[in-house]
């Protein structure tokens, strides 16, 4: 048997095969081009994932801060604050010099629900509709110029004592901010900082748009899809 082994070896040795073709290379080829899917599902799913870490988070006081800073909603920025800074909570309302509505920096959206203001003031391109009188507000409609985030247009919000919620509105993209519960303060440009009531933030077209003093969210949201 050894004897037959080494013959066998030595005649492997001396027959020469050709070269072994490259077949992964010829059945490639024949297949159909595929585009790669493998990114994209990847980024579906982390945009997917950081969606649901954003909604999460709100429920969190500790995370709630980072989350809303990133974020914040249209041309709005929201901090959140452990301690509200001391404001005088009978101040006068500095809404901007008083204008009329043609005379506003952009068009401004109106709303048929709520008829003409009883007053429309502006500071640079924040523009709010005044309903009621200055010493007895009825509600606040603030439009602000744009819908990225700015760093002038501050919300400080005292995270364990107010509430607040990312909500949808039908009709519209992106989502909304309702704030409720103990008064947080609202922060806009030339005008001194001041105690604000419950308040919805979103988003429409290039305008993002803040409604003041509405006594509940069904109500505000009913406001906000009125506006055109």
């Amino acid at each position: 048997m050894p004897d037959l082994e080494r013959e066998l070896r030595g005649l492997g040795e001396s027959i020469a095969f050709p070269p072994t073709p490259d077949l992964a290379a010829s059945v490639r080829a024949r297949l159909p081009e595929r585009v790669p899917t493998l990114r994209p599902r990847r980024l579906v799913l982390v945009a997917a994932v950081l969606g649901a870490a954003v909604v999460a988070g709100l429920a969190i006081p500790q995370a709630r801060s980072a989350i809303l800073r990133v974020f914040g909603i249209g041309a709005v920025h929201i901090e959140y604050v452990d301690k509200l800074p001391a404001v005088e909570p009978h101040a006068a309302l500095d809404l901007g010099p008083e204008i009329s509505v043609e005379d506003a920096p952009f068009r401004l959206l109106e709303s048929p629900l709520l008829g003409e203001p009883d007053g429309v003031y502006a500071s640079g391109d924040v523009v709010t509709q005044l309903y009621g009188s200055p010493d007895r507000v009825r509600l606040l409609v603030t439009q602000i110029r744009g819908h990225t985030l700015r760093s002038d247009v501050v919300k400080k919000v005292v995270g364990t004592t107010t509430n607040t919620d990312l909500v949808s509105i039908a009709g519209l993209s992106g989502q909304a901010l309702w704030i409720e519960g103990a008064p947080h303060i609202l922060s806009l440009p030339n005008a001194p900082e001041r105690l604000a009531a419950n308040t919805l933030i979103w988003t429409q077209g290039n305008l993002t748009l803040r409604l003041e003093g509405a006594e509940s969210l069904d109500e505000a949201v009913e406001i906000a899809q009125s506006f055109r």
